[in-house]
């Protein structure tokens, strides 16, 4: 991978990084945005677009630190199915975990089914993006796309998922999944295979 190449891929995923942050303060925060007057609406715009910004710095990492894993993981293990059914296991460990570890810590009584909610739309479209980058390369890149966009889009998305706030977890999964779609579908061309 070139600078160049690197410098693009950064700054396209900054700029939907702060799309999405855009987004989801016309969404979910539109009351605050239009109360008072244009200079309101104009800077609370430009902090969610902030935020969104900054969001896509930890989408960024994420991705890097997915490929120094995926790079010292087939050095290990030098039968692919073995990191295969590894990453399908750390699939279902970390949806677990996105279930449990929540309503332990979040439920107060409350009814499990509601943190079932968080997990499935992520893997519903960890899915759907492993689809489409499957179709678009081979079919090979279908599981390690699928545990990049639901394992490491989770870890990403912790500091919201502590809190039990709609506002909160939507704000940051937003940016998240813009980021992290752009630049998995975006990787193959970048490198060239």
């Amino acid at each position: 991978m070139s600078l160049r190449k690197y410098g693009w891929l950064f700054f396209t995923t900054l700029l939907l990084g702060g799309l999405g942050g855009i987004l989801v303060g016309l969404i979910f925060a539109s009351d605050k945005l239009w109360e008072g007057s244009w200079a309101n609406f104009f800077m609370g715009t430009f902090m969610q677009m902030l935020y969104g910004m900054t969001i896509s710095i930890v989408a960024q990492m994420g991705l890097f630190a997915y490929m120094t894993i995926t790079y010292f993981a087939r050095g290990m293990f030098k039968n692919p199915t073995l990191w295969r059914n590894i990453q399908i296991f750390l699939v279902l460990f970390v949806f677990f975990d996105m279930v449990y570890l929540r309503y332990t810590m979040l439920g107060d009584g409350s009814n499990l089914g509601e943190f079932f909610v968080e997990p499935v739309l992520l893997l519903v479209i960890a899915v759907v993006t492993a689809y489409g980058k499957a179709r678009l390369t081979n079919p090979s890149a279908w599981v390690p796309t699928l545990f990049f966009m639901f394992v490491f889009t989770a870890l990403e998305w912790i500091p919201a998922l502590k809190q039990h706030s709609f506002y909160s977890t939507m704000s940051m999964l937003v940016p998240l999944l813009f980021c992290n779609v752009w630049q998995v579908m975006q990787l193959h061309r970048i490198l060239g295979r």
